[in-house]
């Protein structure tokens, strides 16, 4: 069970990072992408998306990096 909390969470952790990374690029309207996304009919799937591949993004790059720093851990 141990190599599950390797997994579970820096996954978790990383996919809230790309749920942060996605409301403040909506918030602080980089690049019209706030405006584009309320101004269109389907907003909701634009972010949508965007959350979903930010979160898949940042949750493989965590889990990727908790991997390979385990042979750097101290053994008990």
């Amino acid at each position: 069970m141990e190599i599950v909390r390797y997994i579970v969470v820096p996954g978790a952790a990383g996919s809230l990072a790309g749920l942060v990374a996605v409301a403040a690029l909506l918030w602080l309207n980089v690049g019209s992408l706030g405006t584009l996304v309320l101004a269109s009919d389907q907003g909701w799937a634009a972010a949508g998306l965007l959350a979903l591949g930010f979160v898949t993004t940042f949750g493989s790059a965590a889990i990727g990096a908790a991997v390979m720093a385990i042979g750097d851990q101290p053994s008990d």
